[in-house]
């Protein structure tokens, strides 16, 4: 029995095994891109604020506690 043989009675199981590890790997890949991007635009979103509080001529401990105060914000 060769290979192409033996892919073709198993079939569904071959399918089934590729879509699960393959799912499961493509799942892992996106969450792990979702938490970058969310991490970056957190980022982004409080160099905002940072700059817009220095322009708005807020002193350093000000800023340092607007930033604590919203720290539990993230999500």
């Amino acid at each position: 029995m060769s290979i192409e043989e033996a892919v073709a009675k198993d079939l569904v199981g071959v399918l089934f095994v590729t879509f699960l590890f393959g799912g499961l790997a493509l799942w892992l890949i996106v969450a792990t891109v979702a938490d970058a991007w969310r991490k970056v635009r957190v980022a982004e979103r409080n160099a905002r604020l940072k700059q817009t509080m220095i322009e708005r001529g807020y002193r350093a401990d000000e800023i340092v506690r607007v930033l604590n105060a919203s720290a539990g914000d993230t999500r």
